[in-house]
């Protein structure tokens, strides 16, 4: 079962394919619930941004002397920091000494040459100096993906210094892997209140720089390799839940792709309880999927940009989506999505690249079009503000505990194998 959130186009192809029945209601949903929601258990909280994204203006700003990369994100490291686990789309590399070509050159150190970090003006190869990691590090996150399209911006060395600097940083990641390590897995375990949550990110492409090795995992090109990954972790009686950070989608586009909801659909039957996605650099909407055995799971097609120098509105505009985890007390139970919610997200942009990333309350200049887009495709009583992160909202009513179903929520398509 599907339960869709701010519905578009293209959704026809989609159901023929998955050969579902529709039962039609009006068009928008207003909060989405989950139906353990008030099941005892033990219970972990996790946050998710989008894209780190850091044009030339950001760069030279957080390499000045005295910046940072974490003053852009400052106005948001409670909400990180009050989080079990907090995660992240690292989208580029963090690899000292190595050139655009993916040759080894002398390090420059905290300065933005355009040889090392950096690239020539207009050029979309982008890397960052691995004090970006101890930035992450600070502000409270644990895992990022370095699985997307720009993983391969300093080739093969470029990947593995990249690994290097986030291993000896501390902080997980999910992806990749150093040329000749064809038996490490793509996943990683992180564990938080006793609970181990697998994370598993894959990418559609790597914009044509060629992955020799084999060091990136590919969402479609390899997805037989990924969901049988998805099951081996489902399977492990040490992992509680399996969460998939895909990169994919069209850039621009506001919703997921024909094959990307297939694919979705599949993760979750493989026993992925959340898949979180990015790549578009605008938000996408969120689905309540179920796989077998009528367990839930949600969907976050994309999370937008957390910090770009992107300008449009809808670019600005992303979220910190807080998600939920419960074990229940029975014995070998699995650990699933209990409630979740939205934190609107906001890229202030301030001169000489001084971005901020703040919670969007509609106040600000320009934001309230970004708050309006976002409100757009997202259920909107899932929004939450930074204080509110511990209030989820659910549903313990009797309906949903034993009924084992979630009803269609006000103008919720509701879409049923």
């Amino acid at each position: 079962m599907v339960l869709l959130f701010g519905m578009g186009h293209c959704w026809r192809a989609a159901l023929a394919a998955l050969a579902i029945v529709v039962t039609t209601f009006p068009a928008i949903a207003s909060t989405i619930t989950f139906r353990n929601a008030c099941e005892p258990g033990d219970r972990v909280t996790i946050v998710a941004v989008g894209d780190l994204l850091f044009h030339r203006p950001l760069q030279l700003h957080a390499l000045r002397k005295g910046g940072s990369y974490g003053e852009f994100w400052r106005d948001m490291d409670p909400l990180i920091r009050g989080a079990d686990l907090a995660y992240a789309n690292f989208e580029g590399t963090a690899a000292h000494g190595v050139e655009a070509g993916g040759d080894p050159v002398k390090d420059p150190g905290r300065a933005f040459d355009g040889r090392v970090y950096g690239a020539r003006a207009g050029a979309l190869y982008y890397n960052y100096h691995p004090s970006v990691i101890d930035d992450l590090h600070a502000s409270g996150f644990d895992i990022v993906s370095t699985a997307n399209n720009h993983a391969m911006d300093r080739q093969s060395l470029g990947a593995d210094r990249t690994i290097d600097n986030l291993s000896a940083r501390g902080v997980a990641f999910t992806g990749t892997r150093k040329k000749g390590e064809t038996t490490r897995p793509w996943s990683t375990i992180t564990w938080a209140k006793g609970l181990g949550v697998a994370w598993l990110a894959c990418t559609f492409d790597t914009n044509g720089n060629p992955d020799r090795h084999g060091q990136v995992l590919l969402c479609h090109g390899q997805k037989d390799e990924l969901l049988a990954e998805v099951r081996r972790l489902d399977a492990n009686p040490l992992i509680d839940a399996v969460i998939v950070t895909p990169h994919w989608g069209e850039e621009g586009d506001r919703q997921p792709t024909k094959r990307d909801r297939e694919l979705a659909a599949a993760l979750v039957e493989a026993g992925a309880a959340a898949v979180i996605g990015s790549h578009p650099h605008v938000l996408q909407p969120w689905a309540l999927m179920r796989g077998s055995g009528e367990r839930e799971a949600l969907v976050i097609y994309s999370t937008g940009n957390f910090i770009s120098n992107q300008r449009r509105p809808e670019q600005r505009a992303g979220i910190a989506a807080v998600i939920e985890l419960t074990r229940p007390l029975t014995p070998g139970a699995k650990a699933r999505v209990t409630a979740a919610g939205y934190v609107p997200t906001w890229v202030d942009i301030r001169g000489s690249g001084a971005h901020r990333v703040i919670e969007n309350t509609g106040k600000g200049s320009g934001s309230s079009d970004g708050l309006k887009r976002t409100l757009q495709l997202l259920p909107e009583g899932n929004r939450i503000g930074i204080e509110l992160a511990t209030e989820l909202p659910r549903d313990c009513s009797p309906a949903i505990a034993t009924a084992g179903t979630v009803p269609a929520a006000q103008g919720l398509p509701l879409i049923a194998k």
